[in-house]
């Protein structure tokens, strides 16, 4: 049997009352003279030494009144055998934060410290687990492992914990625990929960996917956090970087708490006059520019507090693109401002991202260009073999010639109106036409085209048409390649193209399409997979010097900072990734914040090794109240006092006995 109140036992001990009144039988005090008592002879009193225990019946019952009372009162039952099982072990997940936040100081040395204190208090029948966390939940020790070798969980983790370190990656706090959830199997259902966050809890971990579920009620999580001794802290992170003007601004951070207001900014390796020397007050955040970049370093560097994990951003180096295009036509017409080779050469400048360079010749170049223009009767000679091979070939043609060339059975008749045209629908949800699905670029309405095809046949999607229901722009798939074919070309003498807002983003749209982005490379983080084509076979260099050979399809994902390098047959490219600006967010939240998500947390004066006594103890007084035993000891006591009265009253009418 147990209790669930066993304190109330010692009430039994109130049994000596009775017997010491019984005992105690003091002769009164108080003398009064009668004159019939003249003729008695005085009794001697009976020393205390050598009284005695006259009615035992009597006393018994109340003795036992009281120790019925006390057994009540500490609500008895019979424990079951899986309220003992509960009782006796637990299931025990143990989480170790390894983000990058755990870099500082001998935070993870602390965190490992406090799992090992976990794991040798953990009693051999208790179930244990142990993971680590940063963007993603790394189980080390699993259930099911525990319970054949339970034995081996210390060695095993001292083993496993050794070759771990804190990683770059942000903390996805909500992830891990999301993730920990069907760690608890079969073998742990009859067991108490609980999962041992072991973490320095820094305001910058993501919690938000926690919403999205709802916590298991037999789970607990009980929060170990470990915290810095100095929370001093000054972080750097990339604004903004644009590329046509090299010009990089950067976010520079202070925490709440710190004591640090100096600091100073420089590229890596840069003279010290170079840099930036100001001060950031406590809690502050500011924007800076970069510091004149005399040596083309791609570090830059921040210096003033004792945590650097966050003091350092990888900016991509200028890398412009080589984009072989060629014209089928004159090399003279260049200048000529009617001549569409003149127009052409004129919007495709230089960017940061892409260098094009255009050739024009009547004959197609033995090194295949990336694309192809034609205006007009141009020569057809290799054209088809060059769309077959994943070539991509722009023309305007006056007749069916050229495309019959290339296998459509079209017709071509210009149109003899003498009225202009206008676009009047356009897809721009088209990978094609992309660039006009901005709203800005979206208005047709000054665009004016003089003179234009009327294109029949199958074969060809239409892209856009004109006002009068004929085909403006036509698109078609041949082999590997791309062919777009225009109903009027873009020079004066058959539209304002050339001279309008549309021209550029067209041609820069037509670039992205065939493989040539002009936008700048996207902010990248730890944790991201690198843009790859798919298509193609890559060879990647990380920040550390590794190389990594990808086949197409394969997927890459950058595991901490610096620069990558990106190769493929085609060409060579630079990408930067830098840390999560989240990580630099480094105080420490109240544990309490983890219950608004419904996670239920462990009571904070619980400890590891006292068995869950909170746990124990609901468990204990579920058996309880099924069982109310408590009513029996209260019939008792209830049978017995019946009994004393009984007695006490026949006690008293009794007569006394005369000497």
């Amino acid at each position: 049997m147990s209790w669930l109140f066993p304190l109330y036992l010692a009430g039994a001990a109130a049994i000596l009352a009775p017997i010491l009144l019984h005992l105690r039988r003091r002769p009164p005090q108080d003398r009064v003279e009668f004159s019939s008592l003249l003729f008695l002879d005085a009794q001697t009193p009976m020393p205390v030494s050598k009284r005695r225990l006259e009615n035992w019946l009597l006393l018994l019952l109340r003795c036992l009144a009281l120790i019925l009372l006390a057994l009540m009162f500490s609500r008895p039952f019979w424990p079951s055998e899986q309220s003992v099982t509960a009782s006796a072990s637990r299931a025990s997940l143990i989480l170790i934060d390894r983000s990058a936040s755990m870099r500082r100081e001998d935070l993870w040395k602390k965190a490992v410290a406090e799992a090992e204190k976990l794991v040798r208090e953990a009693k051999i029948t208790d179930r244990i687990a142990f993971a680590v966390f940063d963007r993603e939940l790394t189980p080390l020790w699993t259930f099911d492992e525990d319970r054949q070798a339970p034995a081996n969980r210390l060695t095993t983790f001292k083993s496993r914990l050794e070759a771990l370190s804190p990683t770059w990656a942000p903390t996805h706090l909500d992830r891990a625990l999301i993730a920990a959830v069907p760690s608890f199997d079969s073998s742990t259902a009859t067991l108490q929960k609980r999962i041992h966050l072991i973490s320095d809890l820094q305001e910058g971990a993501k919690l938000d996917a926690l919403r999205t579920i709802a916590w298991p009620a037999e789970i607990t999580l009980q929060v170990h956090r470990i915290d810095a001794a100095v929370t001093d802290n000054l972080s750097l992170a990339l604004a903004a970087s644009e590329a046509e003007d090299a010009k990089v601004r950067l976010r520079l951070s202070n925490s709440r708490d710190s004591a640090l207001r100096d600091f100073t900014l420089a590229w890596q390796d840069a003279p010290k006059a170079d840099g930036i020397a100001a001060q950031l007050p406590p809690g502050a955040s500011r924007i800076l520019p970069a510091p004149p970049n005399s040596t083309n370093a791609t570090t830059l560097t921040l210096t003033g507090d004792k945590h650097d994990f966050d003091n350092r951003v990888f900016i991509t180096p200028p890398q412009p693109r080589a984009v072989r295009l060629h014209f089928l036509g004159k090399e003279a017409t260049r200048d000529e401002a009617s001549a569409p080779l003149y127009y052409l050469a004129r919007a495709l400048q230089p960017t940061a991202t892409l260098a094009p360079q255009l050739t024009a010749d009547e004959k197609l170049p033995t090194q295949a260009p990336d694309i192809v223009f034609a205006v007009g009767n141009a020569s057809a000679d290799g054209l088809r073999d060059y769309l077959q091979r994943g070539g991509f070939l722009v023309v305007a043609p006056t007749d069916a010639t050229l495309l019959k060339a290339l296998g459509f059975d079209l017709t071509i008749k210009p149109d003899i109106s003498d009225d202009y045209r206008m676009l009047a629908e356009v897809k721009t949800e088209h990978p094609l036409l992309r660039p006009f699905a901005d709203p800005k670029l979206r208005d047709f309405t000054k665009l004016r085209f003089w003179k234009h095809r009327d294109i029949a046949g199958a074969g060809l999607e239409t892209l856009a048409s004109f006002d009068n229901g004929h085909p403006a722009i036509l698109s078609a798939r041949v082999g590997k390649g791309t062919l777009i074919v225009l109903a009027s070309g873009w020079h004066p003498a058959d539209s304002q193209l050339a001279l309008s807002t549309k021209f550029v983003p067209l041609l820069y749209g037509w670039l992205a399409a065939a493989g040539f982005s002009h936008d700048p490379a996207a902010t990248l983080f730890v944790g991201d997979e690198l843009p790859l084509d798919a298509a193609q076979p890559h060879t990647i260099t990380d920040a550390e010097g590794k190389t990594h050979n990808l086949k197409p399809g394969e997927r890459f994902t950058a595991a901490q900072p610096g620069l990558f390098n990106v190769q493929t047959a085609a060409h060579t490219h630079t990408l930067a990734v830098n840390l999560s600006p989240d990580e630099s967010r480094v105080l420490p939240i109240d544990s309490a914040k983890l219950a608004q998500y419904g996670l239920k947390l462990a009571n904070a004066a619980d400890s590891t090794s006292d068995g869950g006594t909170s746990d124990q103890r609901l468990t204990a007084s579920d058996t309880e109240q099924r069982q109310h035993l408590w009513w029996w000891f209260l019939i008792s006591l209830l049978a017995v006092l019946l009994l004393e009265t009984a007695l006490a009253g026949r006690s008293r009418h009794t007569p006394a006995a005369t000497a």
